[in-house]
């Protein structure tokens, strides 16, 4: 099992973060097409519930340089689906992702919030817990899970960051 934290800096405030950055539509489409290189990003729900509760459901398909034992493991490219919801009471988003193969044995889920960390500027702060349960190769494949991971989100800060200063938010 593999849990960390994962911090980003992001020049804007929390509010302008939720409303006008994680759920917009074309934010998502151009980090996942463009920033992230993925071969596919699909919002497939969007939906705001009583109270401003936001859940959101999409599927993406990275592209990925795995190594050898996990694709002879899946087979070939490999999709996802990612479930989350928002509570604006709490600020806390949480996440699922259920992969299109192996989901029996691949657990991916996290936790994220941010923070002011002064003037326009907030820190999100997220928790990721990782679990395969695959004999032998289990810790290999949540290594490479971490490792995309990590890099993902350090494509996301700058971004995200880019994607504040040009819109003017």
């Amino acid at each position: 099992m593999a849990k960390f934290t994962l911090k980003n800096i992001f020049e804007t405030d929390k509010d302008t973060f939720w409303a006008k950055v994680f759920f917009d539509e074309e934010y998502n489409r151009r980090l996942y097409l463009e920033a992230l290189g993925f071969k596919g990003y699909e919002l497939l729900e969007l939906k705001e519930l009583p109270g401003g509760v936001r859940t959101r459901r999409i599927r993406t398909e990275p592209k990925s340089e795995a190594p050898a034992v996990v694709t002879k493991l899946i087979g070939g490219d490999i999709s996802y689906t990612e479930e989350g919801r928002w509570d604006p009471s709490t600020g806390i988003w949480k996440y699922t992702i259920t992969t299109s193969k192996l989901s029996d044995k691949i657990s991916i889920a996290g936790t994220f919030w941010v923070e002011p960390r002064g003037d326009k500027r907030i820190e999100r702060i997220c928790e990721n817990d990782i679990q395969v349960k695959i004999f032998g190769v289990g810790g290999t494949v949540e290594g490479f899970i971490e490792k995309t991971t990590r890099d993902s989100y350090a494509k996301t800060e700058a971004f995200t960051n880019a994607f504040i200063r040009e819109k003017g938010l």
